[in-house]
């Protein structure tokens, strides 16, 4: 019967569960507890060293094979290359910076254009192009505005190869159908020393264009962005003189959170040192602020649910 009792005694003595080290034990705690030497602190941090080492080891071995062992940098790269592609062209573009190229017209007018914010230009100069052909009454006349990093080049020619900023829309059986009508794309007067442009000032001098060439009446006056507000402008400006209006992306005014934006956009391009305040024609344009800012505005240009 003794023994009996012995035998269940040293059981439940030998299945009782171990005591757990509470997280908050430290050396100086009075609770002492007995660790098998293979879970002692000295031990762990020893086992965890070598693992550590022998892992650094092998990252390094497998970094020296890796077939991408470092980060690229693409877009460091793609302006690179972008920089070594305008440093070859010629400096001297005319009326179009450097980083348009091809054969374009050009217009001078003599007489003095009055400017909204104050001033006179008593002269200036500007580039066009022209597809299709003019009818005899000349009343087959789109005026295409551009957009505010766009040129004149709008489609591709016989001189100029080169496919233009609205390739797709412009020509044969295209948005504006060369067969029917005559499309004129002029750039914004702009350049080093000019003084504050409005919307309603390059307008303006376009008309000046279409008043030498002897055009009365636009069958349609075409613009996006920029250009829309341009559009718009025009049958402000001159009602009798414009058939149609066609504004795309474009507004009366600017909202104040696009003034906002636009500062930003202008503050990043100024930071680029060939910006040289504005006087970057004969020399290397400021391609990585441009980037950056058109960056920030196609942010600006999605809607709330894309």
């Amino acid at each position: 019967m003794n023994s009996t009792r012995s035998i269940v005694a040293a059981a439940r003595i030998t299945a009782k569960p171990l005591k757990t080290i509470p997280r908050s034990w430290t050396r100086h705690s009075s609770n002492k507890a007995t660790l098998p030497i293979s879970q002692t602190p000295r031990s762990q941090h020893a086992s965890r060293s070598f693992r550590t080492q022998g892992s650094r080891k092998n990252t390094f071995a497998s970094l020296a094979k890796a077939s991408n062992p470092a980060m690229a940098f693409p877009c460091l790269d793609a302006l690179k290359s972008k920089y070594a592609t305008l440093e070859a062209r010629s400096l001297s573009s005319g009326l179009e910076p450097s980083y348009i190229s091809g054969v374009t017209l050009n217009y001078q007018c003599r007489e003095p254009l009055l400017l909204d914010w104050g001033g006179v230009l008593p002269e200036f100069n500007t580039a066009y192009g022209t597809w299709g052909e003019i009818n005899a009454d000349k009343s087959n006349v789109i005026l295409l505005h551009t957009g505010l990093s766009a040129s004149s080049h709008a489609h591709s020619t016989e001189k100029n190869s080169k496919p233009g900023w609205w390739e797709r829309f412009l020509g044969l059986n295209g948005c504006l159908d060369t067969s029917k009508y005559f499309t004129i794309c002029t750039n914004i007067i702009r350049g080093k020393g000019f003084p504050i442009l409005t919307v309603e000032d390059i307008v303006r001098a376009q008309f000046r264009l279409l008043n030498r060439l002897g055009i009365e009446k636009l069958y349609a006056s075409v613009g996006a962005s920029i250009g829309a507000m341009q559009s718009l402008a025009a049958g402000v400006l001159f009602p009798q003189k414009v058939g149609r209006i066609t504004s795309i992306s474009g507004c009366a005014r600017s909202h104040p959170y696009s003034i906002t934006m636009r500062h930003t956009q202008r503050q990043v391009l100024m930071i680029d040192p060939k910006w040289n305040r504005g006087f970057y024609y004969d020399s290397l344009p400021p391609h990585a602020g441009i980037k950056l800012a058109r960056e920030i505005a196609t942010v600006t240009y999605r809607s709330g649910p894309e």
